[in-house]
């Protein structure tokens, strides 16, 4: 088996992004408490915040805490003969099948919820949902995809999806 495609990402590295987005919200907080003017609507405001910002705070804390000790990974690879998906956060999102069962791979965008999906269509006539979760490079993805069965339909643009 040859190699195409791997990317990896480990969960320690989505706790460190979240323990940055928690000092980003608390320079958002105090450079609000430092540049808005004293006023009604401002005591009403940071009557609300004082309660939301430690709240959010504590979640992203413990988020990060359970992402550092988990520290699972996210894995997908493809080779000459299957293509894998590891989600250490949702199963749904984890396959392995045979390259060649593989027909076509749809991006769409749902306009009325402003949702991307990427789905992957089997010969079975089985939908499989692609993760767009992670920052793995969808153009490198879908080149050893073409590598391993050039009879798969890819999408035009790996960075465009299709308005539905």
């Amino acid at each position: 088996m040859n190699e195409l495609f791997r990317y990896e990402s480990r969960q320690r590295r989505t706790a460190a992004i979240l323990v940055l987005n928690m000092f980003v919200l608390l320079a958002m907080y105090l450079a609000a408490r430092w540049l808005i003017e004293p006023s009604e609507a401002s005591r009403q405001l940071f009557y609300w915040a004082n309660i939301v910002v430690p709240v959010v705070e504590l979640c992203l804390l413990l988020a990060a805490v359970y992402f550092w000790i988990k520290n699972g990974t996210f894995r997908i690879t493809v080779d000459t003969e299957r293509f894998e998906t590891n989600d250490p956060l949702f199963d749904s999102f984890s396959f392995s099948v045979p390259v060649n069962e593989i027909v076509e791979i749809q991006q769409n965008h749902q306009k009325h919820g402003n949702h991307n999906t990427i789905m992957m269509q089997m010969r079975s006539g089985e939908r499989i949902q692609i993760t767009n979760n992670y920052h793995y490079n969808r153009a490198k993805l879908y080149a050893a995809l073409a590598q391993a069965n050039p009879e798969i339909r890819l999408p035009e643009h790996a960075w465009r999806f299709k308005q539905v």
